[in-house]
């Protein structure tokens, strides 16, 4: 059975565990955030022996409240801190929904350390606690995953703008940790993008609280001086990590477990699992670089499979899910709600025509808010006659057609020509039908 004892390893592991009496997180979730963080951080001089970046990319998958997803970031935050918290403090950066913005941005960090004493600096941590909205910006961009991917690996990515020419990043260090619900997976995490590759780059781990803490609980961050040691070590010199002889046999054989599980997989689950081998060793080369060393020990390759396994069994049980939840009737959204109401009156109807089907789900305010967001409704104001303030009217319209946001005062929609009712319009996610 995998548990965060099977997976912990070296002081970044001794420190996590000290630190859960007084925390309510997950400890493979803080385990997860820590990877992300001090691989990140010490990107810029450790390599692997085939020159591959070392970081670590991961998501904490946990329903919202009782995941405690941000809690394992924080207890993260406050064990590295010491070590690597002005890293932390000036490379983090969230919201990058667009490949050029992506290249912009590690490009501007280079710029920025261009004659620094150090020389120059290009490391980034990309955490997106609200990572399903990003990913809803994201499906926009062509370019992104395809960046995103190449970042991964540590290859050139570059973008040519009207204004600055081409931006071109040679080693991209960046680092990436995010945040989502297991029911957001589902609906934002598309399979094209996983059979193209987009998310076998990434470790998603499944969270929950591990404890419930009085109000007046205090974090007590353990003595962490040795990570902070050897954090210094890793940015003395260049470090490539190699494994012992023994690694890399017990290596050769997780390569051989991986590819014979993926094969009992279908394709869409398997291809999230490709790169499983190599993120083995790239968590493994972390951990024995926070022992001061650069071969990696047989043990640190065990440390590295457990926490890798428990990431592919994570993505079995939210992809299963997202499937067997296709078929469950979907919770109607305030959207799905209005259209429906609008439907059945024609197309059109009254702000009190439309709340009275919609009294204890919507009042005045919220269906304001609901129709300012949504594309195929329009609203006006309209005197009908009747002493009083005018009706406020919303009508159901075609998305494609330009949206019409003024005040009309006055008119009479009796001589306007009716548009045809369009039909309401569900967003049906098959992503995956037929996976099980």
């Amino acid at each position: 059975m995998t548990t965060f004892e099977t997976m912990k390893y070296g002081p970044l592991g001794d420190a996590i565990e000290a630190a859960m009496p007084t925390s309510e997180a997950d400890p493979i979730g803080v385990w997860a955030a820590s990877l992300s963080l001090y691989s990140a951080a010490i990107s810029r001089r450790v390599r692997t022996e085939d020159r591959r970046p070392v970081v670590v990319w991961t998501v904490l998958a946990g329903r919202s409240a009782i995941g405690r997803k941000g809690y394992a970031l924080g207890t993260a935050t406050a064990i590295l801190g010491r070590s690597i918290g002005g890293f932390i403090h000036s490379r983090r950066r969230s919201g990058v929904a667009s490949g050029p913005s992506l290249v912009d941005m590690l490009a501007g960090l280079e710029l920025d350390t261009m004659g620094a004493e150090g020389g120059i600096d290009g490391r980034c941590m990309l955490l997106e606690e609200e990572w399903a909205s990003v990913l809803k910006t994201q499906r926009k961009c062509s370019k992104f995953s395809t960046m995103f991917r190449t970042a991964w690996d540590g290859k050139p990515i570059s973008n040519r703008t009207k204004k600055d020419g081409l931006q071109s990043v040679a080693q991209p260090l960046l680092g990436f940790h995010a945040h989502i619900t297991p029911g957001e997976w589902g609906k934002y995490v598309s399979s094209s993008e996983a059979l193209g590759g987009s998310y076998n780059r990434l470790l998603p781990v499944l969270v929950e609280r591990s404890k419930m803490l009085p109000y007046n609980n205090r974090w007590e961050v353990p003595d962490t001086s040795a990570i902070r040691d050897a954090y210094d070590w890793a940015l003395e010199e260049d470090r490539v990590m190699r494994f012992s002889v023994e690694a890399g046999e017990r290596f050769d054989e997780i390569r051989a477990l991986v590819e014979d599980r993926m094969a009992e997989l279908p394709e869409l689950l398997a291809s999230y699992m490709e790169r499983s081998a190599e993120q083995v060793q790239r968590v493994a080369a972390v951990l024995s670089a926070t022992e001061m060393t650069e071969e990696i020990s047989r043990d640190a390759v065990e440390a590295a499979w457990s926490f890798v396994s428990f990431s592919m069994a994570s993505v079995e049980k939210l992809v299963k899910d997202a499937a067997n939840n296709e078929g469950a009737k979907p919770m109607k959204t305030p959207e799905d709600m209005v259209r429906e109401v609008l439907a059945r009156c024609g197309g059109k109807a009254k702000s009190s025509d439309l709340l009275r089907p919609l009294w204890g789900k919507l009042n005045a305010a919220a269906l304001k808010e609901t129709v300012e967001g949504m594309d195929d409704v329009r609203t006006w104001s309209e005197k009908t006659g009747s002493p009083g303030a005018p009706s406020i009217m919303y009508e159901l319209i075609d998305a494609e057609e330009p949206q019409i946001k003024a005040q009309v005062i006055n008119f009479d929609h009796r001589k306007s020509k009716e548009k045809p009712i369009p039909e309401p319009r569900v967003a049906v996610s098959n992503i995956f039908e037929g996976l099980i």
